[in-house]
């Protein structure tokens, strides 16, 4: 009996495979924020599901994760292991979307350009939710627009819960979820898709209510509205309560950011085919998803623009990729398929590609310096939690750059070592009676101070 599984789907799950793992093969610099990952994970494991809960960082990822560490294997493996397999998942939900858009045809080209997309094997080879955050916003959308009835909606809402559990921004599919529901007049089933999404997200709500008092999506929202210069609110609410103008400057400024870092996540060798299948007749029945996709980047994410926030969006942006590279390669005719192996060998190269050198190797001399001098188990106070989770070390991140406020931090969690760069120091700044320089790793990039014990 023959597969009904299309041949490009099984033959972009495999090459996507192959390429993310040798992607993690070759060990790229876990991300800054990859340590705090794993140290959740292992809550997890030892129960301490409420540590979770109520963290800054979100909770969905944390729990792949120590799934992972689970099966066997060392936690930053797991890590990244399950980036792959989130983003692998993804692969047939973005399959199952572009065929119900455009057909069979370019559904094979988009799942075989999201096997190589260099920004989606970055994101699944990495210690980061994205991969994760993009799943279930595919998975949303493509149970959305098939859903005919109450438990369609609520299967919908119970995965826009999820992707909030995987990243704050992910709270806004339940407004769309609601307009879509109200535009295509299921108002019947529309409380089931409230009820399904609340229900998911309440854990996590619950849990930050009980340690601030707030009711808000993230620890993240006090330090979002400090970030963008809109007063000290300790929620968005409050924000945009009190400082509406200056919130909506700030949208507007970080929105165009975040366009821009959309753009640069889809690359420059897709670019073209985007913007033809953006014009060409099938720009119209993609619509849904780019529409979604301006949705996060004109409100979420412009409130705290970053090049990272942008992978999960990417596949929304592959259905009309998909449809400009099926209309070029029918403008090329024979010369098609040697462009297109020129295309995918260029995609792969970029994938495969190890940037910022020097951040690998100053990484291994901060944690030779932290070995060598002072042996494992140190609590290292630095911005970037990686120095001490490399030098098998407890990392205490601050969260400004203020040597201040380092210090009193230093001091609260009797950390003896303080990593910082030389350029965060005020010019007249001097360091206290207790806190002295000991080293200049990286060629003076960073100085290391050591802080007397009380």
């Amino acid at each position: 009996m023959r597969s009904r599984v299309d041949p490009a789907l099984l033959s972009a799950l495999a090459v996507g495979l192959v390429v993310r793992l040798a992607r993690i093969a070759r060990a790229p610099l876990i991300h800054p924020d990859g340590p705090a990952y794993l140290a959740l994970a292992s809550d997890l494991l030892h129960g301490d599901v409420r540590r979770v809960l109520e963290s800054y960082y979100s909770p969905a990822y944390p729990g792949l994760v120590a799934i992972a560490i689970g099966a066997g294997g060392s936690p930053e493996v797991a890590g990244r292991l399950a980036a792959a397999g989130a983003g692998l998942a993804a692969l047939p939900l973005l399959h199952t979307l572009t065929r119900r858009l455009l057909g069979a045809r370019a559904a094979g080209v988009a799942v075989l350009t999201a096997a190589l997309h260099p920004a989606l094997v970055k994101a699944a080879a990495d210690v980061l939710p994205e991969t994760l955050a993009g799943a279930f916003l595919l998975a949303w959308l493509v149970v959305l627009v098939q859903a005919q009835g109450t438990v369609g909606l609520a299967a919908a809402g119970a995965l826009a819960g999820a992707a909030y559990l995987a990243r704050p921004e992910g709270v806004l599919l339940v407004p769309l979820g609601v307009a879509w529901a109200v535009r295509r007049q299921h108002r019947a089933a529309l409380v089931a898709y409230v009820v399904a999404a609340l229900l998911v997200m309440s854990p996590a709500l619950v849990a930050l209510h009980a340690r601030s008092g707030l009711w808000q999506l993230s620890p993240r929202e006090a330090r979002l509205a400090a970030t963008a210069a809109v007063g000290a609110e300790p929620t968005l609410v409050a924000t945009l309560v009190h400082h509406p103008v200056a919130l909506l400057a700030r949208t507007l400024v970080g929105g165009a950011t975040q366009l821009m870092y959309d753009a640069k996540a889809l690359g420059v060798l897709l670019a073209v085919p985007f913007v033809v299948g953006l014009a060409g007749a099938a720009g119209r029945a993609t619509v849904g998803p780019l529409l979604v996709a301006a949705c996060f980047t004109a409100l979420p994410l412009a409130l705290n623009p970053s090049p990272r926030y942008a992978v999960p969006l990417v596949p929304l942006l592959l259905p009309s990729t998909a449809a400009g590279l099926l209309a070029l390669g029918e403008r090329l005719g024979r010369r098609a398929r040697p462009v297109a192996a020129a295309l995918a060998a260029g995609l792969v190269v970029q994938a495969l590609w190890i940037s910022h050198p020097f951040d690998a190797a100053c990484a291994r001399e901060v944690q030779e310096l932290l070995l060598e001098r002072y042996g494992p188990g140190e609590s290292l106070v630095a911005v970037d939690g990686r120095f001490a989770y490399r030098a098998h070390g407890r990392p205490v991140v601050p969260r400004t750059t203020a040597p201040d406020d380092a210090l009193a931090l230093a001091r609260r969690e009797s950390a003896r070592l303080w990593l910082t760069r030389p350029s965060w120091l005020p010019p007249d700044w001097r360091p206290p009676p207790d806190a002295r320089p000991v080293a200049r790793p990286c060629g003076g990039t960073f100085v290391l101070f050591e802080l007397a014990r009380s």
